[in-house]
């Protein structure tokens, strides 16, 4: 999971370094509710989780590890790289919409 809070004058993404399961831990971490970025002033409630995917990644990685046992194992390799990094993803979600349903 990634927090990120949007420019107010380009819209672009900004992401912050720290992590947190919430806005009120967020707040501990940065010891306000305010926090500054490139000279601007932002709230911990403009903060957003977005999820990180990682199934993609996991399968190639399954597949690369497979190609030791020929074409089977890329194939075998691959699917258990999908279902650990579906598994991974699953878990990223859920802790994103708890961070984002989260109030400071």
């Amino acid at each position: 999971m990634k927090l990120y809070v949007t420019n107010q004058s380009t819209g672009e993404k900004r992401y912050l370094k720290q992590s947190a399961v919430s806005r009120q831990e967020l707040v501990k971490q940065l010891g306000s509710e305010r926090f500054q970025i490139d000279q601007q002033v932002y709230s911990v409630s403009e903060v957003v989780a977005e999820s990180n995917e990682s199934t993609a990644g996991a399968m190639a990685a399954g597949g690369v590890i497979g190609v030791v046992g020929g074409v089977p194992g890329v194939i075998i390799g691959g699917i258990i790289g999908a279902l650990l990094g579906k598994s991974t993803d699953d878990e990223d979600k859920v802790k994103t919409d708890k961070f984002n349903g989260s109030e400071v």
